[in-house]
């Protein structure tokens, strides 16, 4: 742990104080956690953390479910420290979400805005949530067109946003580190990542796109609604479809139902779902269905297994 601590210190400006997890603390945990872990508690920038040393290899997916298990048993928020690992592996982890540090290497911790990359260089996030425009722009630009090289004036036009709320939205990228302006009166973005380092980066920060909930009893004929949920997620992947049809909508799309057909719209009950989005679900997919990286997002925080693998082969399959 002297050489963690010193990582911490020298990265991070603090002098971190790192002790082992009291045995009483221990109770309750599985036989594989004290065989396989060796346990540390720390604090870092106001928050107890559980350093959770991995001695033997391991793949993302089992070291995300067993961090959860001794989570939950210890009741803090647990930080896989790790040896060196090639970079597709600490790749991996981070489309986990995984938070881990590799002592002089690397240290990813989601939770705390942190993420600091290989070889020292420092990137610290801006603690702030992601606008819907800035969001939309990100995955337009990663699945629809390369925004790379265009003004702000041509962005807005694409997405159908005023020059207010594009030029907010494009604050947010830089400020963040997302990309760069280039040009001197006329202003162009810039991306200094590839499209599958910008998701990587990026999707910490992103946020569900659905903004709310309704149920329909009528037959639903906008061409500009998008086929989502489950059904849009078995259409990505091997999970079966369900009868119930689900349906995306731009913002403000539930309150213009309510003013066309009243006695054909409820909260609980309905024939057919529909999610309001904080932005416009057909400006991201030219199909029936909503995009992929939407609906990960619309699925990201689901602890069912099935749907776990069901969103790993969808983000497996994606074409960057």
């Amino acid at each position: 742990m002297k050489e963690l601590k010193n990582y911490f210190d020298s990265t991070l400006g603090v002098n971190v104080v790192i002790k082992p997890l009291k045995d009483e603390k221990m109770k309750g945990l599985p036989y594989f956690v004290i065989g396989n872990y060796n346990l540390f508690t720390t604090e870092l920038f106001g928050s107890e953390l559980l350093l959770v040393e991995v001695k033997e290899d391991i793949t993302a997916d089992r070291l995300r479910k067993q961090l959860d298990i001794i989570q939950t048993t210890i009741q803090l928020k647990a930080i896989a420290v790790l040896k060196p690992i090639e970079a597709y592996n600490r790749l991996r982890l981070i489309e986990k979400k995984v938070p881990f540090v590799i002592p002089g290497k690397q240290m990813y911790m989601p939770s705390l805005l942190i993420d600091l990359k290989e070889f020292g260089v420092t990137q610290i996030v801006k603690q702030e949530v992601i606008q819907p425009a800035a969001q939309l722009l990100l995955l337009f630009h990663l699945q629809v067109e390369s925004l790379e090289g265009q003004n702000l004036k041509t962005i807005a036009e694409k997405l159908e946003y005023n020059a207010t709320t594009i030029t907010r939205a494009v604050k947010y990228l830089l400020i963040n580190n997302l990309c760069e302006l280039q040009g001197t009166k006329d202003k162009f973005l810039h991306f200094s990542f590839t499209k599958k380092e910008l998701w990587t980066n990026v999707e910490p920060l992103m946020i569900n796109p659905i903004k709310k909930i309704t149920y329909y009893t009528e037959i639903l004929k906008d061409q500009n609604l998008r086929k989502s949920n489950i059904n849009a997620l078995s259409n990505y992947s091997d999970l079966n479809p369900t009868a119930m049809e689900s349906y995306a909508a731009k913002p403000r799309y539930i309150q213009l139902l309510k003013v066309q057909n009243p006695d054909k719209i409820g909260q609980k009950e309905g024939e057919i779902r529909i999610e309001e989005w904080k932005y416009d679900p057909a400006k991201l997919s030219h199909t029936e269905f909503i995009d992929c990286l939407s609906l990960y997002l619309c699925f990201r925080d689901n602890k069912n297994e099935r749907i776990e693998n069901a969103l790993e082969q969808l983000i497996d399959n994606v074409e960057w």
